[in-house]
């Protein structure tokens, strides 16, 4: 790439001790800022080591992702082209799957690399702001702002957020590059072209980052090169592949119908949003208050929301205004910002929020770079320096504390919902979000109340369903086929609510019944796995084992590390005396885990087989596994 149009400094062959001494002297201060900025952000983030999986999206990413279950081709294929709820980010869920393939779903590895992946991100947000002119000690501050700043805790705490550390990482990364290369003395074309790989990956990583190229332009200004066409020009490829990122998440979006929950606001409603958003995003990076998981959607706008817009619009003009004035450092903190939250502000709308502590960790690093200039500028008069130490000490020492306070939030399901309670009263989400957190460790009496509350709240269809699998898990299936009943008479061509009935009904043999709803929950969602496998346990206690073969054979397509379908699978084809294939199903079952019930399985088709002493080893390693096997089977296979 050429920089012609790049003022070029003189070069001097000229060097002398002085120089070097300054040269030393600076590398020493580069080095003390940022190992402190590093040493902070880590003794800070600390505690989210022993934070557990939480029920919001940690469920769909990790705990319930096929897609993680094996590193192989197939499953790789299927990272990389499948969504998850409508978001395509595929290097996070790699990472997912090569940290389960290491420790299964022990939580704490996985907060490990949040936080190393969020300090390598304040290594490159210093190295960033340090070729953008600031001195160590002022990059040190932005980079600790960074670091420990209390609205990057959802980002770090939150498992489901690798995708912002790690597209942050990236993304820093390259701009980091990209302004090294504007600097140099002498055109480097192949530290230009290391920017795409690195832009690529961040893109894989999270959609946000299709602003690369408008930062890049942003650098450009604050940089002073002649602001001409050719910067764009140069950038044609970032753009034309954030073009096709954004249009890919959209898509993803639509095809998942995460759009539909804001399709009743006109355009005057969703432009509200967006401009309420931004004021409230810069007060908050002043002192971010009232932080929660989840700022909810209102049925109805408030006031305040649409008065949001006359704030936003005098920031705006204050952005122009510095523009005029030639205030360069300032102008490009807005500028970093604006161009960075814009896609965040919900206009087009998505999920179920219309705000996220998360949608600033990058857009922030702008106002940051802006609050370390001005420390800059007052630390160099002596009357000032250390009226601005003591209060900037202070004030990290606030922020230090809040982001303790809010890493606690993040601990688990129950101490996340039960926060965003306290701000988020006229939705159900939050409690019907505990009520399952509660039902998932068995804490019945708890999560009825909750869901209660949830139903007092709104009528769902949902919370309906989810009172059903409470009261199936507890054993009151008269209660739960009462609320399944209810969850389809609101919607009833839900195929989940269908599929879950059906195992209720089978459970208290009302088998026509049941294999009516399993059949329809199956014919609307072919993809829904619990649809098989139900349906194959009901076929295989009527009897009917092929066709619970070919529910085994449906679900093993769609998902084939579950190594309990070969064994079931296995059985079934015993039961039709089709022994040799059992015997491979029951070799896979055995090959991933070694069971007792397995061994006793294979052990059996062995002695159909005629291979006694197979069989008999067989038999022996699932009663040395502590089975207590019948004296009838024992005495079949010639074991006493």
């Amino acid at each position: 790439m050429s920089k012609k149009n790049i003022p070029q400094k003189s070069v001097s062959n000229k060097t002398n001790k002085s120089s070097i001494a300054q040269t030393s002297q600076v590398a020493k201060l580069d080095r003390t800022a940022i190992i402190i900025a590093l040493l902070v952000t880590f003794f800070t983030f600390l505690p989210s080591l022993q934070n557990a999986f939480v029920n919001w999206d940690d469920d769909v990413n990790v705990l319930e992702n096929k897609n993680i279950e094996k590193l192989d081709v197939e499953h790789l294929k299927a990272i990389f082209t499948d969504d998850v709820i409508g978001n395509y980010n595929p290097l996070p869920i790699l990472t997912f799957a090569i940290e389960k393939s290491l420790v299964g779903y022990e939580p704490k590895l996985y907060h490990i690399n949040n936080l190393i992946l969020h300090l390598l991100c304040v290594f490159f947000a210093f190295l960033f702001v340090r070729q953008l002119g600031l001195s160590a000690w002022a990059a040190g501050l932005v980079a600790l702002l960074f670091g420990i700043h209390p609205m990057r805790v959802e980002s770090v705490a939150w498992v489901t957020e690798r995708k912002d550390v790690l597209f942050g990482m990236f993304y820093l990364w390259s701009l980091w590059l990209y302004a090294k290369w504007v600097k140099s003395d002498r055109p480097d074309t192949k530290l230009y072209y290391m920017i795409f790989p690195l832009f690529i990956l961040s893109l894989f990583s999270k959609i946000q980052a299709v602003s690369l190229p408008l930062s890049m332009l942003v650098v450009d200004y604050i940089l002073k090169r002649p602001l001409k066409i050719n910067l764009i020009i140069e950038k044609i490829p970032h753009f034309l592949l954030s073009e096709l990122f954004g249009l890919l998440g959209v898509y993803m979006l639509s095809i998942n119908k995460s759009l539909e929950d804001v399709t009743h606001y006109t355009i005057v409603d969703r432009l509200s949003i967006g401009g309420y958003s931004f004021y409230i995003y810069m007060i908050k990076w002043v002192f971010p208050y009232l932080m929660s998981p989840l700022y909810a959607y209102l049925d109805k706008l408030t006031w305040d929301i649409y008065a949001g817009v006359v704030p936003t619009v005098g920031l705006l003009l204050l952005t122009w205004w510095m523009f005029k004035k030639n205030m360069r450092e300032y102008t490009f903190a807005m500028l970093f910002f604006i161009v960075n939250v814009m896609f965040m502000l919900q206009i087009l709308g998505a999920g179920q929020g219309f705000l996220a502590d998360r949608f600033t960790y990058i857009p922030y690093l702008g106002l940051f770079y802006g609050t370390g200039y001005f420390y800059d500028q007052v630390r160099n008069n002596p009357k000032y320096k250390n009226i601005v130490n003591g209060f900037f000490i202070v004030y990290l020492l606030i922020f230090i504390f809040m982001t303790f306070q809010q890493i606690g939030i993040w601990k688990n399901g129950e101490t996340l919902w039960t926060h965003v309670m306290k701000s988020e009263t006229k939705t159900p989400l939050p409690y019907s979000n505990r009520a399952m957190y509660y039902r998932n460790n068995k804490i019945y009496d708890k999560a009825i109340v909750d869901f209660e509350r949830a139903l007092a709240i709104k009528k769902q269809a949902t919370t309906y369903n989810s009172m059903g699998k409470l009261y199936f898990d507890s054993g009151n299936t008269p209660k739960a086929l009462e609320n399944y009943n209810k969850a389809i008479e609101m919607k009833s061509d839900e195929a989940e609510f269908h599929i879950n009935r059906g195992a209720a009904y089978a459970s208290v043999g009302q088998y026509e019944k049941a294999l009516q709803d399993l059949n329809f929950g199956v014919s609307k969602d072919p993809e829904n796995l619990n649809g098989y496998l139900n349906r194959s346990l009901l076929h295989f206690t009527m009897g009917s084992y092929q066709l619970a073969i070919n529910d085994h054979n449906e679900y093993l397509k769609r998902n084939p590390g579950r190594y309990e379908m070969y064994y079931e699978r296995g059985v079934c084809k015993a039961a039709l005396k089709q022994y040799a294939e059992a015997l491979e199903d029951f070799n896979t079952a055995i090959n991933a885990e070694k069971r007792d019930l397995f061994f006793l399985e294979r052990g059996k088709a062995f002695f159909m087989l005629g291979k006694t002493s197979e069989a008999q080893q067989d038999i022996r390693t699932a009663m040395q596994m502590g089975m207590d096997v019948p004296i009838g089977i024992r005495q079949q296979v010639g074991l006493q």
